[in-house]
Formats: C-alpha cells, structure tokens, sequence
C-alpha cells in the first residue's frame, strides 16, 4: 500500500523525486524520515545523540503504522 497523493506533502515529495532522480530509490516514507533527521540535526547543530535517532525512528515507524492502519480501516469500511 501506498501513500494517497493527496496526504503528500511537497517537502518530502521533492527529496523523494530527487533522490529518485538521482539514482538513490527510495519511497515517500523513507524520504519523510531523512527530513526527519535532517530537521533534528539542524536543530541540534552536531549534538545529535543515539538517543535521538532511536526517538526519530520509533515516532516515525509509529506514525506511519497508524496511517496505514487508517487507510485499512477506510478501505474495509468501504468495500
């Protein structure tokens, strides 16, 4: 299952696109979890712990099991 286009957002869409471009294949949510990362390293400016790529990645995977539960849920609803 795929992410719907119209639960894309522009920024992850782009890093997706280039990096596809770029000959490096990845999928919508992986380029959401590289922003992810690259937002928190901004942020911390060369702190950046295990600790916190272990909260990145836990929140991450979260975020996306429940999206893809919803789209479930959705489609049964409706079939």
């Amino acid at each position: 299952m795929s992410v719907k286009i119209k639960d894309r957002k522009t920024e992850v869409e782009y890093l997706r696109m280039a990096c596809n471009l770029a000959e490096l294949g990845i999928q919508y949510e992986h380029a959401d979890l590289i922003l992810r990362l690259q937002e928190r390293l901004k942020k911390l400016k060369g702190k950046f712990s295990l600790s916190d790529g272990v909260e990145i990645h836990h929140k991450w995977k979260e975020d996306w099991r429940e999206y893809f539960e919803a789209l479930e849920k959705e489609k049964e609803a409706t079939a």
